[in-house]
């Protein structure tokens, strides 16, 4: 299966961090990476999960309609997504899945995220994610003395490069 990983565009600083919106940068970003996704031969993963915090959620609203050609409905919000959220989480809801999946979430989870996909390890595959990127990775789990893994990165995206 595979898993896409979003961490949100370029927010604006500001409190409370919940609310914080994107900038027009970030919108532009966004947008710029759900167009390139529409013309490429993936298509938008039927199960989609976000944080509920507002960077995280803008993100996705915009990518996701540009990628699909059409506004999205609400995504589930898996709470776990969030920057002090437990990443180890997500990967036990992975675990419940068989079917491509989209997370638009935040750093450090993102990044720890990615390390547990591929090695099962929360620090051992390091990635740095910037705002806006998208990941790729292909997942076929299996338990491994109960840590799961391994997870072939497909694809990273970066809008600043494109």
């Amino acid at each position: 299966m595979n898993v896409y990983l979003l961490r949100h565009a370029q927010a604006e600083a500001g409190y409370p961090d919940g609310q914080r919106q994107l900038t027009a940068r970030g919108r532009s970003h966004a947008q710029l990476l759900g167009e390139i996704l529409r013309r490429s031969p993936d298509d938008l993963p039927g199960r989609i999960l976000c944080s509920p915090l507002v960077r995280a959620r803008e993100t996705l609203e915009l990518v996701g309609a540009a990628w699909s050609g059409e506004p999205l409905g609400e995504p589930e919000v898996l709470e776990s997504l969030v920057p002090e959220g437990n990443p180890a989480e997500v990967v036990s809801f992975l675990d419940s899945i068989q079917e491509d999946v989209l997370l638009v979430g935040h750093n450090p989870n993102i990044e720890v995220l990615s390390s547990l996909l591929m090695s099962g390890e929360r620090y051992r595959a390091r990635l740095v994610v910037k705002t806006g990127v998208l990941l790729c990775f292909n997942w076929s789990p299996f338990l491994n003395h109960g840590e799961t893994g391994p997870a072939a990165l497909r694809w990273m995206l970066d809008p600043r490069g494109l």
